[in-house]
């Protein structure tokens, strides 16, 4: 099934109303014949589904009303906002109406929830207004909007369409992002677009000074120091980027880190193009790009129990035209490599007897952080908070 603009195709668009004697029935549908059989030329041999299996839940009970619906029937997904509206000027002092999309079972449907919902509500208010709906004066025009609608979402992706001169209908698909996770101050940003290309005078003060140093180097807090900026305004800026895509965050680099394969190594093997672009990004200037195979066995050689030091110095020879910091972040990034962190435990330790800074120390010790989130909050190296920790005894390190 294509996907126009990055959204699911609607199959269909219908709408439904609630009839005194004859019950739930479709009044306009398009394309023709896709709910129930049309004698238009153009109509569908056979609908997508049977219509009268789920009529009741397309004009169902009032508990159900004013509230979005999903149904699922054979290889289709229907969503839907039906409206009930009370009033002494109907056939039973009530009229029940529903707008309803027909998607693939299988579609992402997420974008056009808030669609379905403000279209029922804008129909709800046009009917309580002027009886735009129940009017048998505006039937044809109904046919045309539900028809334009249908168009126009599917090949646009939004639909301006005047009613009259006080109301329009104006409705635009958003992609829906999931929330980024929770920014850490030891957080590493790293770009994925030219930021200062997309850059304009809208954009806030903080976010203009913090782009120049999102480098892949620099940590949250380091960026929020050089840039001079609120440190909880630029995590909030880092995060915004994150959430449309223009960020990732990885660990700080240091070779004092302990990195390890996850289950998708073998990725690298099997899939051309991830080998292709890690030959790319790892290489450095200049250097002739290394063989997948070479790239491959020295990801397999990181484990948990050698620093990124050691590796080092192990594989010297083999990291030639190798950019190292780059080599990391690929494999961070891809999910192929893991950073194993270092957790500081220290029991039964006096916190009062401490100096300021040791109290601090010792206090996120016992919130089970790792040593990146520590020293990063405290801002001291690793080597000085060991030491510290050591001075009120035996500190275990936990690997995980």
């Amino acid at each position: 099934m294509a996907d126009f603009g990055g959204f699911p195709q609607i199959l269909s668009l219908f709408y439904a109303t609630f009839h005194p004697t004859e019950g739930t029935k479709v009044l306009y549908q398009v394309p023709p014949g896709s709910v129930v059989r049309s004698t238009d030329s153009s109509a569908f041999n056979t609908p997508l589904f049977d219509f009268e299996s789920i009529n009741s839940y397309i004009i169902p009970k009032s508990q159900l009303c004013n509230k979005l619906l999903t149904i699922r029937v054979n290889n289709y997904r229907i969503v839907s906002h039906p409206v009930h509206i009370w009033g002494s000027s109907y056939a039973r002092n009530s009229f029940l109406f529903n707008f309803c999309f027909v998607f693939h079972k299988n579609a992402d449907i997420s974008a056009y929830n808030p669609v379905v919902r403000k279209l029922s509500k804008m129909f709800q208010a046009l009917e309580e207004q002027n009886k735009f709906l129940s009017s048998s004066l505006m039937n044809e025009g109904l046919k045309s909007i539900v028809d334009q609608i249908f168009e126009d979402l599917n090949n646009y992706c939004e639909c301006f369409i005047p009613i009259d001169e006080a109301n329009s209908i104006n409705i635009k698909l958003f992609p829906l992002h999931r929330p980024p996770p929770r920014i850490k101050a030891f957080h590493v940003p790293i770009s994925t677009v030219q930021l200062k290309a997309v850059m304009d005078v809208n954009w806030d003060p903080t976010m203009e000074k913090i782009v120049e140093f999102i480098d892949g180097i620099n940590s949250v807090r380091k960026i929020a120091e050089l840039a001079d900026t609120d440190y909880g305004l630029t995590r909030k800026c880092i995060q915004h980027l994150m959430y449309y895509g223009c960020v990732i965050v990885v660990d700080i680099f240091q070779f004092s880190n302990y990195y390890a394969c996850t289950a998708d190594i073998s990725a690298l093997a099997k899939d051309r193009h991830l080998g292709d672009e890690c030959q790319s990004y790892v290489a450095s200037p200049g250097a002739k790009k290394r063989n997948v195979c070479d790239l491959l066995e020295l990801y397999c050689s990181l484990h948990n129990g050698q620093t990124l030091k050691e590796w080092y110095i192990a594989n010297r020879d083999q990291l030639r035209g190798i950019d190292i910091r780059r080599f990391i972040s690929f494999g961070i990034i891809k999910g192929i490599i893991y950073r194993v962190n270092i957790f500081p435990v220290l029991e039964d330790i006096n916190v009062s007897a401490a100096n300021p800074t040791d109290k601090q120390l010792l206090r996120l010790t016992k919130k089970t952080k790792h040593f990146d989130d520590i020293c990063t909050d405290i801002q001291i190296p690793r080597k000085q908070a060991l030491q510290s920790l050591e001075a009120y005894g035996d500190v275990v390190l936990v690997r995980a």
